[in-house]
């Protein structure tokens, strides 16, 4: 039996890429959605942060930092047509990275969102139903099959005929146990790495370098953030970003951030050119870190693209996405959550029944 998909209201928790995209792809099949996210906004590992140092006048300049994803390929076709879509609207730009790094290899083509990371999340949810600083504690379903959310300090919103959950494994377990245990027992069981993540503003410096993968010591990935697309340049200075590798990250988890600020930044240094370093000319304006708990899948995840990247139990109109599913990174989250939204609009297509919504709160 077909039907109307107006009449559907689906809850997605989480505005990172995976639930931004099954988001839109649902929205796209006429479906209403209400997104909910823990942070203030979009995004998820799609993240900037802002900042501001003070120079000696004490003036004070704001910085940006790409501090989660920084670029992104678009090799499926549906992606790159999303992306295409997206440097078109002037949320994203091509950018070609001259890296330096320890195996020899040319510029890839990647792409960034502009004027930040979290605005091509922002061009997917644009219009939508949104709730930020909303922290989802637990999911509630009814005896007739109908969802509802728990948002810390509100009432429970709802009702829905089915929920998304978009988030790092660990946490979307918490949310399905009791609902989906085999589900929840195997997102426990998924590992994800951490990392450390340096933010810093120095003096300009000769690096020829848009980023670069050091093939020694704590740092597995810096760039010129004022190099991306988009970003700020300000004159005489240097805007970096730098991750710990996922092992420095993991035995640093728990360490006191100034400390693991200290040893990153003396690693950042030791990737300066010498001669400057070594003449004391290098100036530091601002350094912070940030802990990304759940930064990535571990290296040994065994699902790919093409191995399911995303679940969905239409008995219980319950499903999961995130780039854990598809390998890692935002193209993996993109697909995840598009692929997920692809199940769904099927699948609705085929009910014979939809629960008739219930406005009082059970």
């Amino acid at each position: 039996m077909t039907i109307d998909p107006a009449t559907i209201h689906v809850a997605v928790v989480g505005a990172g890429m995976a639930g931004a995209a099954c988001a839109a792809g649902l929205r796209a099949a006429g479906v209403r959605v209400t997104s909910f996210d823990k942070s203030r906004n979009v995004g998820g590992r799609m993240a900037t942060r802002r900042a501001s140092w003070a120079d000696e006048a004490g003036i004070e300049h704001p910085v940006a930092f790409d501090h989660g994803a920084q670029c992104f390929t678009a090799v499926r076709p549906r992606f790159r047509a999303v992306m295409t879509s997206a440097v078109a609207r002037g949320c994203a730009a091509e950018w070609r990275p001259i890296v330096h790094a320890a195996r020899s290899r040319e510029s890839e083509r990647c792409f960034v969102a502009t004027p930040s990371m979290p605005a091509l999340c922002g061009h997917l949810l644009a219009g939508a139903s949104l709730h930020l600083n909303a922290t989802v504690r637990r999911l509630q379903r009814t005896a007739d099959g109908l969802w509802y959310v728990a948002i810390d300090g509100a009432p429970l919103k709802g009702p829905f005929q089915n929920v998304v959950v978009a988030m790092p494994p660990a946490q979307a377990a918490v949310l399905l146990a009791g609902h989906q245990d085999e589900w929840a027992a195997a997102l426990m069981a998924r590992r994800m790495e951490a990392a450390w993540t340096l933010m810093a503003v120095t003096d300009d410096v000769d690096w020829p370098w848009d980023a670069a993968e050091p093939d020694r010591g704590p740092l597995a990935w810096v760039v010129r953030n004022d190099r991306i697309p988009g970003r700020a340049v300000q004159a005489g200075l240097a805007i970096w970003t730098a991750h710990a590798t996922a092992d420095w990250s993991a035995a640093h988890l728990d360490a006191d951030p100034l400390a693991v600020r200290d040893e990153l930044r003396k690693a950042l240094a030791g990737q300066l050119p010498a001669a400057t370093v070594g003449a004391g000319a290098v100036r530091w304006h601002h350094a912070a870190v940030h802990r990304w708990r759940y930064a990535g899948p571990a290296l040994d995840c065994e699902d790919s693209f093409d191995d399911g990247a995303a679940w969905w139990d239409k008995s219980l109109g319950l499903g999961v996405c995130g780039d854990w599913l598809g390998g890692g990174g935002v193209e993996a989250a993109w697909h995840s959550g598009d692929e997920l939204a692809d199940h769904m609009a099927f699948s609705f297509e085929q009910v014979d029944a939809v629960p008739e919504l219930a406005w009082a709160v059970p």
